[in-house]
């Protein structure tokens, strides 16, 4: 039993270490995705996009290709663009602070 609880918390260990690396390109990852949406948010916030959209809805002719993914000038994709960030990161802080507030922690075991 010694042994193999030994060899068990080894894997856990060598599973742990390999799982660092991708979760520290999440990370930079997740700090990515914030300024793209800063960017976006200025745009889509800020008039710039509600000006193109009026210009667009008065017939001016604007290449609106994608490679399948909605437009940016559609009138939800940025708007719901937001929320999902907002809500991906509200998960990511509950998440951290349920595994590093030592009280939240001893209440889920209750």
């Amino acid at each position: 039993m010694t042994q193999k609880l030994i060899d068990q918390m080894q894997a856990n260990y060598k599973e742990w270490l390999a799982l660092q690396e991708k979760l520290s390109q999440a990370h930079q990852d997740l700090q990515r995705s914030v300024e793209l949406m800063k960017s976006l948010q200025a745009f889509y916030f800020d008039g710039e996009w509600r000006k193109l959209y009026e210009k667009i809805e008065n017939g001016e002719q604007f290449d609106l290709t994608t490679d399948g993914e909605y437009s940016v000038m559609s009138e939800d994709t940025i708007w719901n663009a937001v929320h999902e960030q907002e809500s991906l990161l509200w998960q990511q802080l509950r998440f951290a602070v349920k595994h590093l507030d030592k009280d939240a922690h001893l209440d889920d075991e209750d």
